[in-house]
């Protein structure tokens, strides 16, 4: 990753199931990422290099947000940042000024990575009901109306998990790297559970995007409804749903920045002087 030089960088930690992403916004609205596997954050030494690393590479920091799966990972890595640098850090959770309403039955189980991707997702649809999918370790549907009204979503394993599964639980069955599957019909044990689990993924996703959508219209009288896909298997699964409208790897990286934007103490003091 090419170091650019700029005045002060804006990071934002994501910290999911498998993967970690580190987005660096400096001069335009594309970060620099680096990524590495979410495994390392559970060894206190490396957490405390890889971090200080970060900092070192890309100081001066303006900011920072942190938004991760698991909260005790997230403040952890808070505390190190606050002995690395003086810098505001923004843990991405449910107290913070949303640009949606959330309705959850207990938003402190409403994961961090849901509240930045429907964030971000309201700003791509400010006035249109949409749909929000991340496809990752586990595959989850978040739904807005077009007032910014949570109104429900879906949880369902993701690819690798469903891999996993077969894998553990059946001593005959190999376990396999899921990708795209050119075949409907394979005609090995490991064709076979690459055709079946990413087919089936692309119908379920793709059927219950179509259902959704059709409960907005029917029941809830949206005109019109948008669909994002983010997560490391979005640019995989989409190439074959046609109701898609934006594949955005990055969208919780997005939404996340949007959120330390949102809850600046600088720009609150502004609203209030406003």
């Amino acid at each position: 990753m090419e170091r650019r030089h700029v005045e002060a960088s804006r990071l934002v930690l994501v910290i999911g199931n498998t993967t970690t992403t580190m987005a660096i916004f400096q001069d335009g609205p594309d970060p620099l990422t680096e990524r590495l596997p979410s495994s390392v954050f559970s060894d206190p030494a490396v957490m405390g290099e890889t971090l200080e690393s970060l900092v070192r590479r890309y100081a001066p920091l303006r900011d920072i947000a942190i938004c991760s799966v698991v909260p005790d990972i997230a403040a952890r890595c808070a505390g190190i940042f606050g002995s690395l640098c003086s810098v505001p850090v923004l843990l991405i959770g449910n107290g913070l000024r949303l640009p949606f309403t959330l309705h959850y039955e207990n938003s402190h189980t409403f994961g961090a990575d849901r509240i930045a991707l429907c964030a971000w997702s309201r700003g791509l649809f400010p006035q249109q009901a949409h749909i929000a999918v991340d496809i990752g370790t586990a595959i989850t549907f978040d739904v807005l109306d077009s007032k910014g009204e949570y109104v429900g979503g879906l949880i369902m394993p993701g690819l690798d998990m469903m891999s996993s599964a077969l894998h553990s639980r059946t001593a005959q069955l190999p376990l396999i790297k899921i990708d795209r599957s050119t075949d409907l019909l394979g005609r090995s044990t490991g064709e076979c559970i690459r055709s079946g689990i990413f087919w089936g993924a692309v119908k379920q996703i793709g059927g219950l995007i179509g259902e959704i959508a059709r409960h907005l219209r029917d029941e809830l009288g949206e005109p019109s409804v948008g669909v994002i896909a983010t997560g490391g298997n979005s640019p995989l699964i989409a190439a074959e749903v046609d109701s898609i409208d934006v594949v955005d790897e990055l969208a919780v990286a997005r939404g996340s920045l949007l959120l330390l934007e949102m809850n600046s103490p600088a720009k609150q003091e502004k609203e209030l002087r406003d």
